[in-house]
């Protein structure tokens, strides 16, 4: 546990502060209103709808293999037009001019989306306790994070937002964390972060040197963490603890001032 008094608590968005969800017909009718976009952008890449999801996934596949290497965050504009659809014959300037939009239905409709119905009186509670709360999540579409924040009546409550594929970096790298705290005015072990995953929120938060690294664990984690090895098994790298319920972060961030004052 940390022995410095936590001050702020950010949080990762997907798998944490939302839960989300697909499967194989999620992503079918997805392809189907992602064809329906291309098409009125005048972007068809003349492919059946069974065809386009096989080619998104394929290139959202290799872009994961290559970000989680580099741990860096293209732009979408990159995105679309270097890993998802470099080689239809598509005009690049126009693919990459719509390539927010792609990016932000993708985020949206690729993934069924739903808040954590414990979040509102959870970082209201944390509020008036007198913690700063933010977000870092890793992301492709520059609108999305703001977009249910604001969707989800959270936005006045949350900052920093950061997104990486803004600020060009992903977890686990940290220079992301370092980030939010430098924009909070606080020592990185004063933060505490919740996230869903070891490989990319926990080992993060550690590398920053946050006072916490708390996990929840969602419907992403083993797809994340599963095929991990490495850091994720060593034991310098797991949660400070593990949750089931976001209420838990307040009695938790709270042990930690008791902890850092009994020191």
């Amino acid at each position: 546990m940390a022995t410095t008094r936590i001050q702020a608590v950010l949080f990762d968005m997907g798998g944490t502060l939302e839960e989300l969800y697909y499967d194989d017909a999620v992503r079918l009718e997805a392809a189907r209103g992602l064809q329906a976009l291309l098409r009125s952008r005048e972007l068809d890449p003349g492919l059946s709808v069974p065809e386009l999801k096989a080619t998104i996934l394929q290139g959202m596949a290799v872009y994961q293999t290559w970000r989680e290497e580099t741990e860096i965050e293209l732009p979408p504009e990159r995105i679309w037009t270097e890993y998802i659809l470099p080689d239809h014959g598509l005009p690049r300037g126009q693919l990459a001019g719509a390539a927010e939009e792609l990016a932000f239905f993708y985020e949206t409709h690729f993934y069924a989306r739903s808040l954590r119905p414990e979040v509102p009186d959870t970082l209201e509670a944390l509020r008036k306790e007198g913690y700063h709360l933010g977000v870092i999540s890793n992301i492709t579409s520059r609108r999305i994070v703001p977009s249910v924040l604001e969707a989800y009546r959270l936005t006045h409550l949350l900052y920093p937002v950061l997104a990486s594929t803004e600020f060009g970096r992903r977890k686990p790298n940290a220079g992301i964390f370092l980030e939010a705290a430098r924009l909070l005015g606080l020592p990185p072990a004063s933060c505490a972060y919740v996230g869903d995953t070891v490989s990319r929120d926990v080992i993060g938060a550690h590398r920053a040197g946050y006072g916490l690294a708390i996990q929840i664990r969602s419907f992403l984690t083993e797809k994340a963490d599963g095929a991990e090895s490495g850091p994720v098994a060593d034991s310098a790298f797991l949660p400070d603890a593990v949750i089931s319920d976001l209420t838990q972060v307040l009695d938790l961030v709270g042990a930690a001032v008791e902890e850092s004052r009994a020191c």
